[in-house]
């Protein structure tokens, strides 16, 4: 199976840096755009399923991928962001004055910074888990399947899959509207394809 992730594309809060979590921000004219020109991409790899988030932003911008490759997105509570709790609609800049100390050590620790009230990378872990062992269920080998969630999600689903330790730091950043593709064929996951935007306009 190949599993194509999706990151949503843009909204006035992904603009602003504004953290958005479970927050359920649409998508700004930009975003939709992006998921125009994401759809044509998509349509090109011929998927056989997808799955979204059921927040807005990213099923509409499944929804738009959806009518472009005859596929209807399936909505999956499990596909939702990370809940990060009381930073949740704060910009970077509120964070940095009223958080100081987590701001400092964020900066330096190589290992994951809990935030107040957040919904831990265990419990995300657990959730995606599940999500991807569904898949393979369901799924045959050689499958490609779609799937449209969030930045700290896709970051835990792929750390998940290749074994990366959560207590520390993820190394992967999403932009809107980009494409990471992942091989579950064989014996161990491939990452092919990593935060690809080249089918956007400018890149990004």
């Amino acid at each position: 199976m190949h599993l194509l992730l999706i990151r949503h594309g843009e909204t006035d809060w992904n603009h602003e840096r504004r953290i958005q979590g479970n927050t359920d921000t649409p998508l700004n004219a930009r975003g939709i755009a992006q998921a125009e020109q994401l759809a044509t991409r998509i349509a090109a790899e011929k998927i056989d399923a997808l799955y979204t988030s059921p927040l807005v932003r990213a099923r509409a911008t499944a929804e738009i991928i959806g009518q472009k490759c005859g596929r209807a997105p399936n909505l999956d509570e499990r596909l939702r962001e990370k809940g990060v709790g009381d930073l949740e609609s704060l910009t970077i800049a509120e964070v940095e004055q009223r958080y100081p100390d987590l701001i400092r050590l964020w900066q330096v620790s190589p290992d994951h910074v809990p935030l107040p009230n957040e919904e831990t990378p265990a419990q995300v872990q657990q959730r995606v888990q599940t999500f991807v062992a569904d898949l393979r269920e369901r799924y045959a080998n050689g499958a490609r399947v779609g799937v449209v969630s969030h930045g700290g999600t896709l970051g835990l689903l792929i750390a998940t899959l290749i074994g990366w330790d959560i207590s520390k730091r993820l190394p992967f950043w999403f932009d809107n509207a980009s494409v990471s593709l992942i091989d579950l064929a064989a014996a161990r996951p491939r990452v092919r394809l990593l935060n690809d935007t080249c089918h956007l306009a400018n890149g990004k």
